[in-house]
């Protein structure tokens, strides 16, 4: 809607317009200014002057705040608001007009909070607690909720957990007696330096919400066991947690103009939710009848020995699922199965030698649960804890006694009867052959001429000294007669024997392999002796005393490293922020001396690197505003 006034004159006018209704619409009550631009017309021939005025209490400021708008021309009148609460704006300001009365146009405005809500993932209902139940340590339990940003603006949230607020419980056992729980003094020191964030984390902990968006957020809970100093794991060493997770909006939220009173009551209360984690870690329990270590009676090569174990799960509130790792000459039945809570299991432990000798052997049992996986998101199941019986037994070994018959006949190099499988008509023979064999050097007759020069690594051919399969023979033996001395013939079956090209292959394989181990064998000794020069210490002395007049050298500010500990390094993306920790950081930035003031521009690699960095949101939070130098 426009106002304009006119003036019916003769002589040159103004003509003035300006609009009757300025509306910011929804605002975010974060205490930013926001602005609105309205044109003042003029279209008349002569220039003419405006006043603006405005009477009210809230934050609202127009500028400029009276001006000239020339002959057919226009000049833009700024409406700046501060949304310091949340109201509903409906306001009047007045504008002067030269020559023309009085004009009121409105400044409308509805402020409301900037709200984060965590919402049930079944339901649009608030969530205020995850119970995450009871858990073995080793273990994860995943949950998940909804947040949501209930408000016409984007917000940067991140979240951070509670480790010191009051009602909290970290570690203790709470079904154990007080007078009990106070004598364990050691336990006490060691569950108040617990660092919660390695035990629960949020996933997404940080980031940005739109508009009205919603954002999945999932919760995981793995309890990790504290040693209370004894050393049998028994049902005390239940350990119980209840934290509180802070989920709160990064950036302008409170604003100089409000009140200490309102702060207290009402920024808290929607620019920031809590969520209350509670979960119990347990140990495994598992106990072995007749005990962890199973003696088995000796027995031979293909008998067995058996004993019955009889597993108990004395968890009365988780069941086990267990699995036996497969062990050499041991068998287990059943090798994998679920122990439900406070119920027993019959687990037949055999022995079942495949040789001869003594066993003493580590049999390795895995307990199977849910364990998250890297991303913090997920679990599969995965075996999270070992525990481990020890078996014992021998196999004896049994004799059998072999009746040998001695070879009366003559005795070559490879020979087929003898021993136990000796033809028997051979006792009944009595000429003496070798007789025959020691006295053949000797003779002549029985010489060829052309077998002259034998072949001096030749082998006696005996009869019985044929191969005891259709394998053929070996070519690079060669056999001769006893007495003539000829070259013997030996039947070569080709279906069986190698072709020639098969004989070079093999044996350039041989020689492949003998290459390989005498290269390996060379590198080897050669890294032992660059490794003996590497660590050698030569006691001569050539009369130089340490540090004798040697200064190291000065470094130039840009060519140092800063070199950061362990303890210093950024947390990493899926780590929690946690109250302890920045309150301890805050104390000790402020602490900290800086002995050379603040630097104009950076020097060093790392100090470029930081300048360059676009933080986000969990980084603005740890961000500390200290005093002035």
């Amino acid at each position: 809607m426009w106002t304009s006034f006119s003036s019916l004159r003769m002589i040159p006018s103004c003509e003035l317009e300006v609009a009757s209704l300025v509306d910011f619409g929804t605002l975010v009550a974060n205490s930013k200014v926001y602005f609105k631009e309205i044109r003042i017309i003029n279209h008349g021939k002569a220039p003419g002057i405006f006043k603006t005025d405005y009477q009210g209490q809230l934050p609202i400021l127009m500028s400029p705040a009276s001006g000239v708008v020339e002959a057919k021309s226009s000049m833009i009148l700024r409406v700046n608001f501060c949304a310091d609460q949340p109201r509903i704006v409906n306001e009047l300001a007045k504008v002067s007009l030269q020559g023309c009365p009085d004009i009121h146009f409105s400044i409308k405005a509805h402020v409301v909070e900037q709200i984060i809500e965590l919402l049930n993932m079944n339901s649009d209902k608030k969530l205020e607690c995850i119970r995450f139940g009871s858990v073995f340590f080793g273990t994860s339990k995943i949950e998940q909720a909804v947040l949501y940003n209930n408000s016409p603006e984007s917000i940067n949230w991140v979240a951070i957990i509670q480790d010191d607020s009051v009602g909290g419980e970290m570690g203790t056992n709470i079904r154990q007696r007080t007078d009990v729980a106070l004598n364990n003094l050691t336990y006490l020191n060691k569950i108040k330096n617990i660092d919660i964030t390695n035990f629960i984390s949020c996933v997404p902990n940080e980031g940005t919400l739109l508009p009205y968006q919603k954002v999945i957020i999932t919760f995981c809970f793995s309890p990790k066991l504290v040693f209370d100093g004894k050393k049998d794991i028994d049902p005390s060493h239940r350990q119980d947690y209840a934290v509180f997770l802070r989920f709160e909006s990064v950036g302008s939220k409170d604003g100089f103009l409000r009140n200490d009173n309102y702060k207290t009551i009402k920024s808290d209360q929607f620019q920031k939710v809590e969520l209350a984690l509670t979960g119990s870690g347990l140990p495994v329990l598992l106990h072995f009848d007749p005990g962890e270590v199973l003696n088995f009676t000796p027995c031979f090569m293909g008998e067995r020995s058996d004993i019955l174990c009889i597993v108990q799960n004395r968890s009365k509130s988780l069941p086990v699922t267990y699995r036996f790792q497969k062990t050499a000459h041991f068998k287990i039945d059943p090798e994998k199965g679920k122990i439900d809570e406070g119920c027993i299991q019959n687990v037949m432990c055999s022995f079942i030698p495949h040789q001869i000798g003594n066993f003493k052997v580590k049999q390795v049992i895995d307990i199977i649960g849910p364990v998250a996986d890297e991303n913090l998101q997920s679990s599969s199941m995965k075996p999270f804890y070992h525990i481990y019986l020890e078996f014992n037994s021998i196999c004896k070994p049994f004799t059998k006694k072999v009746v040998m018959k001695i070879n009366p006949g003559i005795s070559p190099l490879i020979t087929n009867p003898i021993g136990h499988l000796v033809v028997s008509d051979l006792e009944n023979y009595k000429v003496q052959a070798p007789v025959a064999m020691l006295q053949s050097a000797r003779t002549h007759i029985h010489d060829h001429r052309t077998n002259e020069e034998s072949m001096k690594d030749a082998l006696i051919a005996f009869p019985n000294d044929r191969a005891a399969s259709i394998r053929s023979e070996d070519n690079r033996k060669h056999f001769r007669t006893i007495f003539t001395k000829i070259p013997r013939h030996t039947y070569v079956d080709p279906d069986f024997a190698y072709t020639d090209f098969e004989k070079l292959e093999k044996k350039a394989h041989k020689n492949y392999y003998d290459n390989y181990i005498k290269y390996l064998r060379s590198v080897r000794l050669q890294k032992e002796e660059e490794r003996k020069c590497m660590y050698s210490y030569d006691y001569t002395d050539i009369g130089i005393e340490p540090a004798s007049g040697l200064k190291s050298p000065s470094l130039s500010e840009v060519e140092i490293e800063e070199s950061q500990s362990s303890a210093e390094c950024l947390i990493k993306a899926n780590q929690l922020l946690s109250t302890k920790k920045i309150a301890s950081k805050e104390m000790e930035s402020l602490e900290r001396k800086v002995p050379k003031g603040l630097k104009a521009y950076p020097s060093t690699l790392h100090e470029k690197y930081d300048c360059s960095l676009i933080l986000t949101p969990k980084q603005i939070h740890q961000v500390i505003v200290g005093k002035d130098i």
